[in-house]
């Protein structure tokens, strides 16, 4: 909560005056009111950031108008002040949520310090909001539950077990929607960090200009809008874990400084002159190849080898069809729950559709599938017809292309016909459903690749 508006309450008029004009000198938004009454009319009328009250007043006490306030709006910032001072009457204040308590007579320097000081406190309260908020998000906080039914994710959980005590970067790598998260979690709370904080920054999702700020903070003044000292996520990891979730998206620009944070434990706030030392154990993911990344100056060689020290791969839904069933009762237990249903179950021939599909979304997919069933279908089991799959994609009988390349289920017997499907579906899938993207590899029309699309989808009907 930025600190814009601010409300003066004192039935002293020379103060009013000298509040109202020092503080407009300093561009905020300042109303004045000359009793407690009044001063609460006109904080239900308006709403403001910051109240300085005074202590004593003819009709209701500073205390009293501090109480009303909290009560309308617990996060608004309010100071006291007092021309008779007290430590009794200041601990009252205190304990009753007073950011601070001033002694008249005070200096102009004063108020504005103080003021300055309840923007970082602010700020800080935003923060640990925000971070409540991530929490409450993320797949750590609540019940956790890593399922591996598969042999190569029991193989993948054991790996987690083996890493998670150590203090070594991991990178975690495959497609979208297969769980890297999850893993990420999964490591933090088997690590000697789990009562440390676990942040993540999603590098995909912060703008180029603000990605240094949201990585390492910044100083006060040091650039248009910064008000005041902000922290960054790899000073809020301190002492636990930092996700850098999609790492190939960070600007090339911020790498070098990245690289240094990683190897050092430390770095400069933006505008800072003083080193931040941490101690921050960083997990990264990525759905990229990587290979194809460093090839491409995404990301730099060095900094991938300091990230990548100890490398995790998922593979994807479709290659381990063992955690299918299992994810999608999970899934249905979960859902049923936050929907405050009866438990539900699945019916023999939901159970095959399940199996069958191609799960091109993976994990992600599966997870909003099983919710929407969960919703919309009113009844007790969960036939295939509440499952509204995607009918190019419902099966799974035709070998996979990146086989085929390993010279694995040769197409032996297949049609040119439906080597084009699997080709046309595939490099679809890898184009993360972008259909301009993918006819453009395939060199064709987008007019083209529609029609066969609509061709399959009859046929599959």
């Amino acid at each position: 909560m930025a600190i814009e508006k601010i409300l003066i309450v004192d039935d002293e008029l020379l103060l009013r005056n000298f509040l109202a004009e020092t503080l407009r000198r300093k561009h905020y938004e300042v109303a004045t009111a000359e009793n407690g009454e009044q001063g609460i009319a006109k904080f239900q009328e308006e709403g403001y950031d910051l109240v300085i009250t005074d202590m004593r007043m003819p009709d209701l006490t500073g205390i009293d108008v501090l109480k009303k306030i909290k009560s309308l709006n617990p996060k608004t910032i309010v100071i006291v002040v007092t021309a008779y001072g007290s430590i009794e009457n200041a601990v009252e204040a205190m304990k009753l949520g007073a950011f601070n308590y001033l002694i008249k007579p005070f200096t102009p320097d004063t108020i504005e310090a103080v003021i300055e000081k309840a923007k970082e406190h602010s700020q800080l309260l935003d923060e640990n909001h925000f971070l409540r908020e991530e929490v409450a998000k993320s797949p750590f906080s609540g019940p956790f539950k890593f399922i591996a039914e598969s042999p190569i994710m029991k193989k993948i959980y054991q790996d987690i077990l083996r890493v998670a005590k150590s203090n070594a970067s991991i990178f975690i790598s495959g497609e979208s929607g297969t769980g890297k998260e999850i893993v990420a979690a999964a490591i933090h709370q088997h690590s000697l960090r789990s009562d440390k904080p676990f942040i993540k920054v999603n590098c995909a999702a912060i703008p180029e200009s603000l990605i240094e700020s949201e990585f390492f903070g910044h100083e006060k003044g040091s650039f248009t809008g910064a008000h005041a000292r902000r922290t960054g996520r790899f000073e809020l990891a301190n002492h636990g874990t930092l996700l850098l979730d999609e790492i190939t998206e960070v600007p090339p620009l911020l790498q070098p400084k990245l690289l240094r944070a990683l190897q050092e434990q430390e770095f400069e706030r933006i505008g800072g002159v003083k080193p931040v030392k941490v101690d921050v154990r960083v997990i990264s993911t990525s759905n990229r190849n990587i290979r194809q990344a460093i090839a491409s100056k995404q990301i730099r060689e060095d900094l991938y080898y300091r990230l990548n020290v100890i490398p995790i791969q998922l593979p994807p839904l479709r290659d381990r069809k063992e955690d299918i069933l299992p994810l999608s009762e999970y899934f249905v237990e979960k859902f049923c729950a936050e929907s405050h249903l009866k438990k539900k179950t699945f019916s023999d021939r939901a159970k095959a559709k399940l199996q069958s599909y191609r799960w091109p979304g993976n994990v992600r997919e599966l997870a909003n599938i099983i919710e929407r069933a969960v919703v919309m279908y009113p009844d007790a089991v969960i036939d295939s017809d509440a499952l509204l799959l995607d009918p190019v994609l419902a099966s799974q009988e035709t070998p996979s292309l990146e086989r085929i390349k390993e010279g694995q289920n040769l197409p032996v017997g297949m049609t040119l016909g439906e080597l084009e499907k699997l080709l046309i579906i595939e490099t679809l899938d890898q184009n993360k459903q972008n259909r301009k993207k993918t006819a453009e590899v395939l060199d064709i029309s987008v007019r083209t690749l529609r029609n066969k699309l609509n061709k399959y989808k009859k046929e599959s009907e």
